[in-house]
């Protein structure tokens, strides 16, 4: 038996990763996300499919949207273009998110991340992500590593 990680909330939430969506039909591939939440890193939300993801971004405001690039009842990255709105403008809309900026690091802060994820690389994929303006093209697997390493301070 492999010993479990021990996910450091502190550096976590130094990452901006408080909040996870992850929105896809197999909870089972995210096991590092489901362990880090069973330790209370961070809180872990799952959408099996587009439709529910799109319900959830129109009232939740995660850090973090990891979407399958296949889903049951769409492509990821037709999904991808129905959550940017929501997912971009809770960023700088206080009445959505809160408030993201402090006396102590006015201009600083962190963007909601949009990541695609896929079962096997494929250059036309990750070039259509790209494009499309998410942070980053992931291929399986994913671990909470991958992400805090992806997510970086941004200018606001």
């Amino acid at each position: 038996m492999c010993p479990q990680p021990n996910h450091d909330e502190s550096s976590l939430r130094a990452a901006g990763i408080r909040e996870i969506v992850i929105v896809d039909a197999d909870y089972a591939r995210y096991e590092d996300f489901i362990e880090a939440a069973r330790q209370g890193a961070l809180s872990l939300h799952f959408c099996v499919d587009a439709r529910s993801a799109v319900r959830l971004a129109r009232r939740f405001r995660a850090d973090v949207w990891l979407v399958n690039t296949t889903l049951p009842d769409m492509s990821g990255f037709d999904l991808v273009e129905m959550l940017a709105p929501h997912v971009m403008q809770g960023a700088v809309d206080p009445q959505i998110a809160g408030a993201r900026l402090s006396l102590d690091g006015v201009g600083k802060g962190m963007r909601s991340g949009i990541f695609l994820v896929s079962d096997a690389y494929r250059i036309e994929d990750e070039q259509r992500a790209l494009a499309s303006g998410v942070s980053g093209y992931l291929v399986r697997p994913v671990t909470i590593d991958v992400i805090r390493t992806a997510r970086e301070p941004v200018a606001v």
